[in-house]
C-alpha cells in the first residue's frame, strides 16, 4: 500500500486514536496539548515560525496548503504583541475540539478513518471516529519505534512525533513489552535532548510538557479540593 503525506498533527492522532473503535488510547488533556504542540511543530517544520527571547514570530511566506495550519498563522499574525510560545500552545489547547475534528475530516478524506454520527440515548448527537484502514497506524508505530529505538535520531518530522508521544506519555502505544518500552524511555529521552532539528522543535516540545503538567497538576488540587468539602 501507497504511503500516505501526513502532517505531524495527523500522525499524533492516528497513534494517539484506538485501533478497534472510536476514540483515544489517552486522556483528553494530552490529546488537548499533543494537537496544540503538533499543529505549533507542522508550522515550525514548514519553516514559518522562529523563537527569539522566548517569544514566537510568525516569518513571512505563501499560504501554506493546510487549512488549518493557515487559521493558526493568521492568527498569530494578528496578534498585537509577540507573545510566548507557552501563550500560544494553551491559546491552541483551547479550541482543541474544533481542531481535533478538523484534523480528523482531512484523515477521513484520506480514507484512513470515517466520522460516524450517532444520538446518545437516542436523543444527543455526537460524531465518532473509527478507522478504516488499519496500515497507516500500524506502519506508522513501527516505523516511529524502529528508528526511536536504532538511537540514529531520525529526521526532523520523526523527531517532532517522537517529542511528542515523549512530552503526551504515550510511550505505550509503541510498545507493550516491559523490557521494550523502558528501552523506548530511555532512547526517547536520548532522542529528543539531542535533536538535531532547530531549537524552536525543542521549546515547543518543552513547553507542551510544562502545560500538560500544569493542567494535570491544577485537575488533581482541584478534585482534593472539592473532596475535603
Amino acid at each position: 500500500m501507497t504511503e500516505k503525506i501526513l502532517s505531524t498533527a495527523e500522525k499524533f492522532l492516528i497513534i494517539a486514536h484506538r485501533p478497534e473503535k472510536g476514540g483515544f488510547l489517552t486522556s483528553q488533556t494530552f490529546i488537548q496539548y499533543g494537537i496544540a504542540g503538533a499543529v505549533l511543530l507542522d508550522l515550525t517544520l514548514s519553516e514559518r515560525i522562529s523563537i527569539t527571547d522566548k517569544k514566537l514570530f510568525l516569518k513571512p511566506g505563501k499560504a501554506l496548503s493546510y487549512p488549518l495550519l493557515n487559521d493558526v498563522s493568521t492568527m498569530i499574525s494578528q496578534s498585537p504583541n509577540p507573545r510566548k510560545i507557552s501563550y500560544w500552545v494553551g491559546k491552541l489547547a483551547s479550541r482543541y475540539n474544533r481542531y481535533k475534528w478538523q484534523i480528523l475530516e482531512v484523515l477521513e478524506g484520506k480514507r484512513i478513518l470515517r466520522i460516524e454520527k450517532k444520538k446518545f440515548l437516542g436523543l444527543i448527537p455526537y460524531r465518532q471516529s473509527v478507522f478504516t484502514e488499519t496500515y497507516t497506524r500500524a506502519s506508522l508505530i513501527r516505523q516511529l519505534k524502529n528508528e526511536i529505538l536504532s538511537g540514529r535520531g531520525g529526521d526532523g518530522e520523526l523527531n517532532a512525533l517522537a517529542g511528542m508521544v515523549k512530552a503526551c506519555s504515550m510511550e505505550r502505544v509503541l510498545s507493550s513489552d516491559r523490557d521494550e518500552l523502558k528501552r523506548i524511555r530511555q532512547h526517547l529521552k536520548v532522542m529528543v535532548s539531542e535533536s538535531p532539528v532547530s531549537d524552536v522543535v525543542a521549546q515547543t516540545i518543552r513547553q507542551v510538557q510544562a502545560a500538560i503538567i500544569a493542567s494535570v497538576t491544577a485537575a488533581a488540587i482541584a478534585s482534593a479540593s472539592a473532596g475535603r468539602r
